[in-house]
């Protein structure tokens, strides 16, 4: 049976997935597309797949709509046909922190999906151990970031709604060096050497990192730039701190 009215619970649920309170309530998020739905790992829980009958073949223990319903609760412009319903994972903080060799990326009121999920593309890309996310950053969750971070949402822990502040005074305890990317910084990323850990520290796209966390990071840092431009995209600068901290440590290949 083809279903074609959005009437129907199932499709209830997908439409109301598109808002993150539901998001949160309901604990479940939507993943869209093909390549993205066949690369869901086997230790994230689909709830179930909603697709055309393009893809019933691979979709035989899930729901069949009708392409002009898909094209109504798709996320996309240009809908393939295919989304899964996926249960949100939740992390031990304590846990991800023991692992402390390594790199810990810290948005700051980073607000555009596009750049949440570059952000956390390039961080699993460099085996960083975990994300944290400001409580006023976009929604790791969000179709947008989904989609941007191309599937690395699901191989690296991240964290949200956290406050930056009291995640830094936990740094400290872990004994993990804090970095802090900032125009004003006195020190230069590409001098700049770490041995074993650190936590990068990324900024608002338009106001860089807040006051009262810029007041109690360990190191500020620049980026050096030789053009007219006095500033980089916020997941272009996150990118290029990842791969200057990640040449100074040793990870296992």
């Amino acid at each position: 049976m083809i279903i074609t009215s959005n009437s129907n619970d199932i499709i209830k649920t997908v439409i109301s997935l598109k808002q993150k309170k539901n998001r949160d309530n309901l604990s479940l998020f939507i993943v869209e597309g093909y390549k993205q739905v066949s690369e869901i790992p086997q230790n994230w829980k689909t709830k179930f797949i909603v697709s055309t009958e393009k893809y019933k073949e691979i979709n035989k223990n899930g729901f069949i709509v009708s392409e002009r319903l898909f094209d109504k609760i798709s996320c996309t412009k240009t809908p393939q046909g295919i989304l899964a319903v996926v249960e949100k994972k939740k992390y031990d903080i304590e846990k991800v922190l023991s692992d402390n060799n390594g790199i810990f990326v810290v948005c700051d009121n980073v607000q555009d999906p596009g750049n949440v999920g570059t952000i956390i593309r390039t961080a699993e890309s460099y085996s960083c151990k975990g994300i944290f996310l400001s409580k006023t950053c976009a929604d790791v969750y969000g179709d947008k970031v989904v989609r941007s971070s191309m599937g690395a949402v699901f191989n690296i822990p991240v964290f949200q709604e956290c406050d930056v502040v009291s995640l830094i005074d936990l740094f400290k305890e872990k004994q993990i060096k804090i970095c802090a990317l900032s125009l004003d910084g006195d020190k230069v990323l590409s001098k700049f050497k770490i041995k074993n850990n650190i936590a990068l520290i990324v900024g608002n796209e338009a106001d860089g990192i807040s006051k009262d966390v810029l007041n109690v990071v360990d190191n500020k840092i620049k980026i050096e730039m030789f053009g007219k431009t006095q500033s980089l995209n916020a997941a272009v600068a996150c990118s290029l701190a990842i791969y200057e901290f990640s040449k100074s440590l040793n990870y296992d290949k």
